[in-house]
């Protein structure tokens, strides 16, 4: 079991959830306190709220905290400069990520925005409207179904600061949000049969005397991941050839 000491600057309870990724996950170490690590991510921006997890049963802390910011982009812009730093000089760096959702059911992508656009912008019109403030990859544009004659475009960013600075200086007409995490295709396909090993002497290989066809699996994960990823996830199963549709 475990409980949390924490530190608000807010009077209310702060929504941990709102704005979206404002939460960052710390593992800090022991004997980091709630009050240092308040002091240390406060240059970042408006700290709303630190929590230091503590085990109930021995009272000692488990080196990990959550800083709750005002804005989206504080949140980026601490989890880009303060991850590997140190908070007291003799003490390890500390490990910065995006704290998960205690709500949402799909999770977000947080380099991905979706936005409302008219249907006389094209993609590159886009890109270069969001561009003037950030970092933009790709535009992809979509109909509108709720609302016809409009578009909705789908932005790629550079960085997790790009997207934020991009969605909190997003005209409202936009309705910019972050796009939930899309899963992709990816087809495994076998290149060879695997040998067959003998039970009882497994320094000799057998090859199969039945040569099995070459199977192909789909699978359906984060856009997030690569194709390098996949194949080190996948290879320590079975050879494969792996390709991204």
């Amino acid at each position: 079991m475990a409980q949390e000491q924490s530190t608000s600057t807010t009077t209310t309870v702060p929504d941990l959830n709102s704005p979206p990724f404002s939460r960052l996950f710390v593992l800090c170490g022991k004997q980091v306190t709630v009050g240092a690590l308040e002091k240390f991510f406060s240059p970042y921006g408006t700290v709303e709220q630190c929590h230091i997890v503590y085990d109930q049963s021995t009272g000692q802390s488990k080196g990990i905290g959550f800083v709750k910011f005002q804005k989206t982009s504080q949140a980026a812009r601490a989890l880009k400069e303060a991850d590997g730093k140190h908070i007291e000089p003799e003490l390890k760096p500390i490990k910065v990520e995006i704290a998960s959702s205690t709500i949402e059911s799909k999770p977000l992508d947080c380099l991905r925005l979706k936005v409302k656009c008219a249907a006389e912008l094209d993609a590159d019109a886009v890109k270069a409207e969001f561009g003037k403030i950030s970092a933009v990859n790709s535009v992809q544009l979509v109909p509108d179904k709720k609302s016809p004659g409009n578009n909705v475009a789908y932005l790629t960013f550079e960085s997790f600061l790009d997207a934020a600075l991009a969605f909190e200086t997003a005209k409202p007409e936009h309705k910019a949000k972050f796009a939930k995490i899309k899963p992709r295709k990816v087809s495994l396909e076998s290149v060879q049969p695997q040998e067959a090993r003998s039970f009882f002497r497994p320094v000799t290989r057998r090859r199969s005397s039945t040569l099995l066809p070459p199977t192909k699996l789909t699978v359906l994960c984060s856009s997030t991941l690569t194709q390098n990823q996949i194949w080190r996830l996948s290879k320590s199963c079975f050879r494969s050839d792996i390709s991204l549709v």
